[in-house]
């Protein structure tokens, strides 16, 4: 439902835009995947995972469901010729990645000791919810220029982190620290043997614990296997604040001109480096800045821009066997590119566009600028064709 209105005070003229939206989604993910079975301690340096019958044409279904009620209000004024200020509160939302809501489940296919992980998707996940408010003021001092400065305050919740837990899987049982593993261990101490796991596993294979293949596999009463299992939640509510600026100045008639605009953003989401207990950071949180030179008339529109975006948290987590979720973060990243659009008539453009003409490299690294983690070398990208309009 929606409603707009406009109405005078004094002379100033207001228009209000008030109105309210209902949601209800339900979520279904059906995966094939490999089912575990049992984790076996082939050799004392190789753990196996084995898989039921049927590989990968066993299938898994999960599923999630939400509603939500998305109201909103807008008001614009022209308080003084010229001058707009705008003022916008709401709730909006938006949607997890379709890559975090896939169901199913994959853990280490050789899950040694030291590396009994996996991850796991979460098709439950809840939108990210966002209450929002705005107030902006808008300056048009002549044909085509503006400047314009705004604020912006956000309250976020559901948003979507990667949380690691310790877990156990139903059936997943666990030969490390089972009562034969132990008592392995206590005979070897008794004999003044060294204890390893090359002693452990000799002994416990001395012990007839093996199987036809020499391997040693769970029993129902061994414990289950503690996984470090990492997949996306829904977080608890995080606040963003910041200001946007924005300038574009067209010179006359010339049709040459410059454009401007920032964000800069703060808020109490941030990574703490110098911890090592799990966080729930706000990803991607950053500020960014353009700028653009431009000639257009005639059908002719040629356009330089640069596009600047400090350092943010990608996200927690890297891959490297480290227990405590340690960040990952992109380093700050400029990009120069360039177009050029000519309309030979009202039904045919040409156009060049170059893209990251100055060959910037993406760059991430860990707690610290210092642990360099990767860099990815796109070099410049050119495009020539034309567009065609029936």
């Amino acid at each position: 439902m929606n409603t707009k209105w406009g109405f005078d005070i004094g002379d100033v003229g207001v228009n209000v835009n008030l109105g309210v939206r209902y949601e209800q989604t339900d979520t279904s993910s059906t995966v094939k995947q490999r089912v575990e079975e049992q984790v076996v301690w082939a050799s004392p340096t190789e753990w196996i995972m084995k898989y039921v019958d049927g590989g990968d044409d066993n299938y898994l279904t999960q599923t999630g469901d939400y509603d939500v009620w998305l109201p909103m209000l807008d008001i614009d004024a022209e308080v003084i010729e010229d001058v707009v200020v705008r003022f916008s509160a709401g709730k909006t939302i938006a949607r997890p990645l379709l890559g975090d809501m896939v169901a199913g489940r994959s853990l280490s296919g050789s899950p040694k000791i030291v590396a009994r992980r996996g991850g796991s998707g979460n098709p439950g996940l809840l939108p990210l919810e966002s209450f929002n408010l705005d107030l902006s003021l808008e300056y048009y001092y002549a044909d085509a220029s503006y400047a314009a400065i705004g604020l912006f305050h956000k309250d976020v919740d559901n948003f979507v982190s990667r949380s690691t837990s310790q877990t156990t899987i139903d059936g997943l049982h666990d030969v490390y620290n089972s009562p034969r593993y132990l008592e392995a261990i206590s005979q070897l101490e008794s004999a003044g043997t060294s204890v390893n796991e090359n002693s452990i596993f000799a002994q416990m294979i001395s012990n007839g614990h093996g199987n036809a293949d020499g391997q040693i596999v769970p029993l129902d009463s061994d414990p289950l296997i503690v996984w470090d299992l990492t997949s996306p939640i829904n977080s608890n509510k995080k606040s963003v604040q910041g200001i946007e600026l924005a300038l574009q100045h067209v010179f006359g008639e010339s049709g040459f001109g410059l454009g401007a605009n920032g964000t800069f953003v703060d808020g109490y989401v941030e990574f703490d480096p110098y911890s090592l207990a799990q966080q729930q950071p706000l990803e991607g949180l950053g500020n960014s800045a353009n700028f653009q030179a431009f000639y257009e008339k005639d059908g002719l529109s040629v356009k330089f821009t640069y596009a600047w975006r400090d350092s943010y948290l990608i996200g927690v987590g890297q891959s490297q066997g480290s227990a405590d979720a340690p960040p990952q973060y992109a380093k700050d990243f400029g990009q120069l590119d360039a177009s050029i659009n000519y309309d030979i008539n009202e039904y045919i453009t040409v156009f060049l566009e170059g893209i990251n003409l100055n060959n910037e490299v993406e760059q991430g690294y860990g707690r610290f600028e210092e642990q360099f983690l990767f860099a990815r070398q796109y070099g410049s990208r050119y495009a020539l064709g034309a567009r065609v309009t029936f």
